[in-house]
């Protein structure tokens, strides 16, 4: 049974550096650009928790970070899930062994973080662990492209 993976055409790519590029200005200014005020909305929650924990309300925040993570994850996973320029029939195997080099890796990098971090830290750890898969997944899959043209090329 042969199976297609389902990814985005290359363009795809062009849109998700775009909006990473678009998510710095948002991670600037929610950092240290003061946090304007425009960015204050109303929105709603399932959960909240700042002084007291609340459930299904409205709630008062500055959106610039979220803004800045969505923006970034979204560009990210575009950039990651695109074909490539030159696209060939064999990427898709590379794909595959990159995507489960990637899960290894990041499951060990979590393993390890709950050896090496506590308190608080492990939940920022564990929020970032998506954006540590994903580059890994990158890392892998360039790694493997540029070892497979090498193997073509000393053949």
């Amino acid at each position: 049974m042969e199976y297609k993976l389902s990814i985005f055409p290359y363009k795809a790519k062009c849109l998700g550096f775009a909006l990473v590029v678009l998510a710095l200005p948002f991670a600037y200014l929610y950092f240290w650009g003061g946090k304007p005020e425009i960015f204050n909305v109303r929105i709603f929650a399932f959960v909240t928790t700042y002084l007291e924990t609340r459930y299904f309300v409205l709630s008062q925040t500055n959106i610039l970070d979220e803004l800045a993570a969505v923006l970034t994850i979204i560009g990210i996973a575009l950039i990651s899930f695109s074909k490539e320029k030159d696209e060939q029939e064999y990427f898709e195997a590379i794909r595959i062994k990159a995507l489960i080099a990637a899960v290894y890796f990041t499951i060990a990098f979590w393993l390890l973080s709950f050896f090496f971090i506590y308190g608080m830290a492990i939940f920022i750890v564990s929020f970032f662990i998506f954006i540590v898969f994903i580059l890994a997944y990158n890392s892998f899959f360039r790694y493997y492209l540029l070892k497979n043209k090498r193997n073509l090329r000393n053949t």
